[in-house]
């Protein structure tokens, strides 16, 4: 692959980390709603301790509060996977591909057709 194809996969790959960082996860935000007692909430904000985490904060009938991490390791593979697809076919599809034919240059001055005719 050439270097265009590596720079937009890697760009593909770091705006959409960013993304299910800092604006929404792809799937659930806080997975583990589901385990709460009935008319539970969960909200998602993006975490800075450790990065790329998003802390989910959740609050029962009661008024009991609950604060975990969240790590979307599939929202990164999902990318990761979109990335790479997206640099192959810019690799193989890419205007670096197009010139890999065999190119007829000029030879060198003084070449065999010019030897031949001056007989030497």
């Amino acid at each position: 692959m050439n270097a265009g194809a590596f720079r937009a996969a890697g760009t593909i790959f770091l705006l959409g980390v960013l993304v299910v960082w800092l604006i929404r996860p792809i799937g659930n935000a806080c997975p583990d709603v589901d385990k709460l007692p009935a008319g539970s909430t969960g909200s998602s904000a993006p975490s800075l301790s450790p990065p790329l985490t998003r802390t989910c904060t959740y609050s029962t009938p009661d008024g009991t509060k609950a604060r975990k991490r969240y790590v979307p390791v599939l929202d990164v593979l999902v990318f990761a996977v979109i990335a790479g697809l997206a640099g192959g076919a810019i690799g193989l599809l890419g205007p670096g591909r197009r010139g890999t034919g065999k190119t007829l240059r000029a030879g060198p001055p003084g070449g065999e057709r010019e030897r031949a005719a001056r007989g030497s």
